[in-house]
């Protein structure tokens, strides 16, 4: 496989930077997704928290329902407000290590057609054929990974894509269930 030390060293020094690469993918998402739930807790104390004084000031059961009744919407806002930015974070991750991966696999397919090019200067007079068959080979599993890879990065993004649209759909009309509720019920308070 390595013909001298030099080819050796290079090989090693690829495969140190493709780790440290993968690495530093792998450490900015966590601090991305950390980041998002650091600043996911410190929106929901100061929400608490304001909740908390406005339920300081509530001074008979009509103006608590009322209350009750108005924190419905507002959350279900700022929930699926976090769950896309949960989402965005999680497919800006997958995106990167898919890239990562594709690159890899290209690399390792470039690889061993230059091996196989090596080896028909080497085979004995012939055997070209069978190396085209291998050359074939290796060609056509490319073509079906990146048509694979394709198909499923495009079949992820509709899917992940209309799960998100059906939540928020739920939560709106969720939501204008609940004001349709409470408008008929505040007349009979």
């Amino acid at each position: 496989m390595f013909t001298n030390a030099q080819e050796f060293s290079a090989f090693g020094q690829a495969q140190f930077d493709k780790a440290v690469r993968l690495s530093s993918i792998m450490l900015a998402s966590a601090e991305r997704l950390t980041n998002l739930q650091l600043e996911i807790a410190r929106k929901v104390m100061a929400e608490n928290a304001e909740t908390v004084k406005q339920l300081t000031g509530i001074k008979d059961p009509k103006s608590f329902a009322e209350f009750q009744a108005g924190l419905v919407q507002p959350n279900l806002d700022k929930t699926l407000a976090t769950a896309r930015e949960v989402y965005d974070a999680t497919v800006a991750a997958q995106t990167e290590l898919t890239s990562f991966v594709e690159e890899q696999v290209a690399e390792t397919n470039k690889q061993v057609l230059e091996a196989l090019d090596r080896l028909a200067k080497h085979a004995p007079a012939g055997s070209e054929s069978a190396v085209q068959v291998l050359k074939n080979l290796v060609s056509s599993g490319s073509a079906a990974f990146e048509s694979a890879s394709k198909t499923a990065k495009k079949v992820g993004s509709d899917f992940a894509e209309a799960s998100v649209e059906a939540a928020e759909t739920s939560a709106k009309a969720a939501g204008a269930a609940v004001s349709r509720a409470r408008k008929t019920a505040t007349p009979a308070a």
